[in-house]
């Protein structure tokens, strides 16, 4: 990939995207653009067991969202997700937007920043987004396609708290070659937020 930090005077802002870009939870927000309002609540009551589980802490953040993932999507061709994931993307996330956070990576990208998301939603619906508003990176969950098929669950770990952090290093390792803003809303930003020169959360100034 391309050497975005060629040296130390080079700066790159993270942004999470739930929470922090959003308003709303986009993936909930996606569920429902998808299936409507009836579909979306029945896939939770069915699921409201796990659910449970993971309010409980008694299963993973990953886990619990891979069930629901794989309720709504598993079999599902690889062609028409994306084609669902980017008509959202492109006409519906924009009214789910913090325009507070949208003017700060407006920013950043006229003083010629690095712009990346670092999500625990799912690249096929960030990506159509985030392209076409300055952001060159997007480090987030990846869904499993087998046979052109979504099998339900994850490629990649989902990209929450350590694995933010563990899969922004391995896309950016040479730390001190870089400064780094980190603008994030969550528990599951904490750890990415620890490593920043200049953390931000919940505010932008």
């Amino acid at each position: 990939m391309p050497n975005y930090y060629s040296s130390p005077e080079h700066t790159i802002a993270v942004f999470d995207f739930d929470g922090t870009l959003t308003r709303k939870d986009s993936f909930k927000n996606f569920l429902i653009y998808t299936f409507g309002f009836t579909s979306f609540f029945k896939g939770i009551a069915i699921n409201i067991f796990p659910l449970t589980l993971y309010i409980l802490r008694i299963i993973s953040n990953h886990k619990a969202k891979e069930i629901l993932f794989s309720h709504f999507f598993s079999g599902w061709k690889e062609e028409d997700f994306q084609s669902i994931c980017t008509k959202y993307a492109l006409l519906n996330i924009d009214s789910i937007i913090n325009n507070e956070a949208l003017q700060k990576a407006c920013w950043h990208k006229s003083e010629h920043h690095v712009l990346v998301i670092v999500s625990a939603s799912l690249t096929n619906w960030i990506s159509p987004w985030a392209k076409t508003n300055g952001f060159i990176d997007i480090i987030a969950t990846e869904p499993e396609i087998k046979n052109g098929l979504l099998t339900g669950k994850f490629k990649t770990h989902n990209c929450y708290g350590k694995e933010k952090l563990l899969r922004f290093l391995e896309r950016y390792p040479a730390r001190n070659k870089y400064f780094l803003y980190v603008y994030g809303d969550s528990v599951g930003d904490k750890q990415l937020l620890n490593i920043a020169d200049k953390p931000f959360f919940r505010s932008f100034h």
